[in-house]
């Protein structure tokens, strides 16, 4: 404490406020006092900076008043999670007794401890994104990730085994899936890259926890937070019951009562989805742009077209982690296809979806009870439209259709208890009355005519005081702290009869009561008392009902989020005219007239030019794209990996026609810059980058090379790209898409039997480009470097010295040709010794064994013992 507060001078009340703190100081302590969750001390004033509110004192013992700020309870979410997006850890200490029956202090304790990974506020929370928690647990044997979304939830788990690099790897890569907000993981654990990612991760909250629980204690938690089915699930995954273990203990530790909304495990197992590493996703800025981290000019954003929140996310999902099954990737498909080609259908699902709110967290928010009677409402809301819904499904004469309206539960007899209970505009509050419906509650009704009936009594006792005592101003008032009152003005104070009892004095007015008007007074707030206490009984009888209907909400909102994703999907195609892909098990991909989502959504109307596609052919494995930057090859070879991701999501796709063989990763080695943190240049980086997919990729996956090596010396670089290419063409055998400003390697297409040269159209007048995009078979004669500089708007005298360095090393070229010309004839100058060293030289060569780089290092080395003779 600041400012020299000795404890022993304290009050009781902020004695145990500093006991409290003791077991809490990492988090800021908000401790309930009356209407009010108060902070005091050095919390009261870091408080008071983060929220921007008022910093007030309080009596505490001391000549000087303790920092003091507060905010009002019933607005504390909202609040808190102000704190939390901050980065502060918030421990809620509320009183756990009736303030009216305590002898003393009022018993308060430790309710909540909220931070970023169990926010439940859903005004606080992205609506269209999860929110997860996620437990990672790492030992010898492997690892595994288990990960909550609290305020939904939606539960999952992840086990890896595998080498130390693998499993690294691989958990990096879902961690930049699951995107948590926190993180709890052993602080044992002993993988050296996750550490790094870990520690260079500062906006992920995380946890390190001792790991000193017995296996057999982890499978009992789970037991009873989850039931015997769920651990069924997960009896041979013993990683995975460590993490969830530690996941639960964490969700749990200030809760008593199960959350009857986080009941069911999800197993994920990597296998069944299209592999996309981190880098992938960012390159392809399928979530986010690379300008700003942004939606904006995404895939998502694309896509995103959802009229629930729970559409949004579910196709977020799907993004995420696109398929690998042909069955489960058609039957989406199939659904899409209908809704394409139904647009009053489409049109009229959507009208009815356009209502219903966040199902999932606000089941959530019951499960917590917290929900209050807007809550409800907005329950009652977006049921209302459910079994018109569930018969306009099931009359489909389409039985894909029709199954998702038999599925769709009956929620007719809970919206009747809503719409039967609850007033249309409740209050906030839920403790204060005014919520529940006239007739609802025959008790109900009794106390408050009752009440009424004083309160009528009331307004007659005031008319008739009025009368009797000539005081044309006489008014009774009511103050929640003072009750009701006589008020008088000070002009009319000697009309005030002798029974009146003097009860406050303000500055132009004094308050009085009489007998009678007490007598009313406890009749009444006696009265109302009753009536909010029996409302607040009702209340939470109606919200354990609900409760009791967690499965089904939770079946509801599931169906309503596929539908919706689903039939969004299919707008999407209609608006921008996508086609429904073929999937197959072929190792062969051909697109025609495909396109990229995002580059053709920013253009006008007829301006983006599509592109075909063909590859995995025998002949056609490796492509090799030449051409000058900016007319496109980045474009081309982004939107063949978009339009494989889409189609195994189960969304049609931008193009005229798309076959595509179903791939089980996609990689993309993009553009570098150095990584100063892990002291690796941009070379470094891309290098590594390189060596992960020759690692990883299988001949089923799509590869995508843009400039590998460019980052060194064109002699070095050129050796290794041309490597590269024979590596992947003799060895990994992948469907890859390769740029590059390296010519040479399109000699390669006549030496390698499965590569293509591809290049980019354009026209060059004078000096000035005119860019076709338009992707032909062929090769480019070279980049058209300077003619692109001139397009940047480069002065024109450093354009012009550009163009003259080029030609003299044009001229150069040809002089190096010539003299390589002339071997031939300086043959003829040489003994016939060193011509006969000169054939002992090439007699060792066989020039149909040779690799193309090593063909090349052969030439240079007899070019080389030749300038010797």
């Amino acid at each position: 404490m600041k400012d020299n507060f000795t404890y022993e001078k304290l009050t009781p009340m902020l004695k145990h406020y500093v006991d409290v703190k003791q077991n809490f100081k990492d988090a800021l302590l908000l401790y309930r006092v009356g209407d009010f969750y108060e902070t005091f001390f050095d919390d009261a004033i870091i408080t008071s900076k983060a929220l921007a509110l008022t910093l007030t004192g309080k009596e505490c013992g001391h000549e000087k008043k303790a920092p003091m700020c507060g905010v009002p309870h019933h607005v504390i979410d909202n609040y808190v999670s102000k704190l939390v997006k901050k980065g502060y850890k918030v421990a809620l200490c509320d009183q756990i007794e009736d303030p009216k029956q305590a002898k003393g202090l009022v018993k308060r304790a430790i309710t909540r401890v909220i931070t970023p990974g169990t926010i439940t506020d859903m005004e606080s929370l992205d609506n269209r994104e999860n929110n997860y928690l996620l437990s990672i647990f790492q030992n010898k044997f492997g690892l595994s990730l288990s990960y909550c979304d609290i305020s939904t939830g939606a539960l999952f788990t992840i086990e890896l085994k595998g080498s130390d690099d693998f499993i690294a790897k691989q958990s990096i890569d879902q961690i930049e899936k699951i995107n948590p907000s926190e993180i709890i993981i052993n602080e044992n654990y002993s993988l050296k890259d996750l550490s790094k990612y870990l520690n260079q991760n500062t906006n992920i909250f995380k946890n390190y926890i001792e790991d000193d629980l017995k296996y057999e204690q982890r499978s009992e938690t789970i037991v009873n937070y989850l039931g015997e089915e769920n651990i069924k699930k997960i009896e041979n995954k013993r990683l995975s019951i460590v993490s969830l273990a530690n996941l639960l203990n964490y969700i749990y530790k200030f809760y008593d009562d199960n959350l009857r909304h986080i009941n069911n495990i999800e197993v994920l197992e990597i296998s069944n989805y299209l592999e996309l590493e981190a880098n992938t996703r960012t390159n392809l800025e399928l979530h986010r742009n690379l300008n700003n981290n942004s939606k904006d000019d995404t895939v998502l954003k694309i896509l995103d077209r959802a009229d629930t929140v729970m559409g949004s996310r579910i196709i977020n999902e799907w993004l995420e982690r696109p398929l690998v099954d042909i069955e489960r990737i058609n039957r989406r498909l199939d659904i899409v296809e209908y809704f394409y080609n139904s647009p009053i259908d489409s049109q009229n699902i959507s009208n009815y979806l356009n209502d219903i709110y966040d199902l999932e967290r606000l089941v959530a928010k019951i499960s917590y009870k917290r929900a209050n009677a807007r809550d409800l409402i907005s329950l009652k809301n977006s049921l209302k439209n459910i079994p018109k819904l569930k018969k306009y499904l099931e009359k489909s004469e389409d039985e894909n259709i029709a199954n998702l309206g038999l599925n769709i539960p009956n929620v007719e007899n809970l919206y009747e208890i809503l719409r039967n209970s609850i007033v249309d505009d409740p209050p906030i509050s839920i403790t204060e009355g005014g919520i529940i419906k006239e007739s609802f509650s025959e008790d109900l009704d009794i106390l408050k005519n009752e009440s009424e009936g004083a309160v009528n009594k009331l307004t007659q006792y005031e008319s008739e005081q009025r009368d009797k005592t000539g005081i044309k101003n006489y008014k009774i008032v009511f103050n929640k702290n003072n009750g009701y009152s006589i008020e008088i003005t000070k002009s009319n104070l000697d009309k005030v009869p002798d029974n009146y009892i003097r009860k406050q004095t303000l500055k132009n007015q004094e308050r009085y009561t009489t007998e009678t008007l007490e007598n009313l007074s406890n009749l009444i707030l006696g009265g109302k008392d009753k009536v909010n206490d029996l409302e607040y009984q009702i209340f939470n009888q109606i919200r354990d009902e609900i409760l009791d209907q967690t499965l089904m909400l939770q079946s509801l909102a599931k169906m309503i989020a596929n539908i919706d994703g689903l039939n969004t999907l299919a707008r999407v195609a209609v608006l921008n005219n996508y086609v429904r892909p073929r999937l197959t098990n072929k190792n062969e991909i051909t697109i025609r007239d495909g396109r990229h989502p995002v580059i053709e959504n920013n253009l006008k109307e007829n301006e983006f030019i599509a592109n075909d596609t063909k590859i995995g052919q025998a002949d056609n494995l490796i492509q090799i794209i030449t051409g000058p930057n900016m007319a496109g090859k980045s474009t081309y070879m982004r939107q063949m990996a978009i339009i494989i991701i889409l189609a195994q999501m189960g969304s049609f796709v931008p193009a005229s026609f798309a076959e595509i063989g179903v791939c089980d990763k996609v990689f993309t080695r993009i553009g570098a810059s150095d990584n100063i943190s892990k002291g690796e240049s941009t070379f470094m980086l891309e290098m590594n980058e390189v060596s992960n997919i020759l690692k990883n990729a299988t001949s089923h996956s799509f590869v995508i090379l843009d400039e590998v090596g460019r980052g060194t010396s064109s002699d070095d670089g050129l050796s290794i790209a041309m490597s590269l290419v024979e590596y992947i063409s003799k060895k990994t055998r992948f469907k890859t898409v390769f740029a590059t400003h390296f010519h040479e390697l399109t000699i390669l297409e006549n030496e390698l039997d499965n590569v293509k040269n591809l290049k980019i159209e354009i026209l060059n007048e004078d000096n000035n480009l005119v860019f076709l995009r338009k992707i032909k078979e062929g090769k480019s004669d070279r980049s058209y470097g300077i003619e692109v500089a001139k397009l940047s708007g480069l002065p024109d005298e450093l354009i012009k010295n550009a163009q003259k360095f080029m030609k003299k090393i044009d001229e150069d070229k040809i002089i190096n040709l010539d003299k390589s010309n002339n071997i031939k004839n300086t043959m003829s100058e040489i003994s016939d010794d060193k011509i006969n060293e000169i054939k002992d030289i090439s007699s060792n060569v066989n020039i149909n064994e040779l690799t193309p780089i090593e063909a090349i290092n052969k030439l240079n080395d007899l070019v080389e013992r030749i300038n010797q003779l």
